[in-house]
């Protein structure tokens, strides 16, 4: 009996660094990712997400104007 103790012991410790080294990991590089949002802008970068999602948008719409236009319609 005493071995399966000292085993879940030790698997506990493995189980316990890999949540520290996960939550090392998380912590370098979760907080370099800014959110698109405009809670933490200036105004001026605020604009400018609004105007590059604009242009996405018109683009996105663009591009499956012409893939539709390409298409011949079903049943012909």
């Amino acid at each position: 009996m005493p071995r399966m103790a000292k085993s879940r012991d030790r698997t506990n410790v493995y189980i316990l660094l890999l949540a520290i080294l996960v939550a090392a990991i998380a912590g370098y590089y979760l907080p370099t990712k800014r959110p698109e949002t405009g809670a933490s802008m200036t105004p001026k970068e605020y604009i400018e997400l609004v105007e590059k999602k604009k242009a996405q948008r018109l683009k996105y719409a663009a591009e499956e104007k012409a893939a539709q236009d390409a298409a011949p319609p079903p049943g012909q």
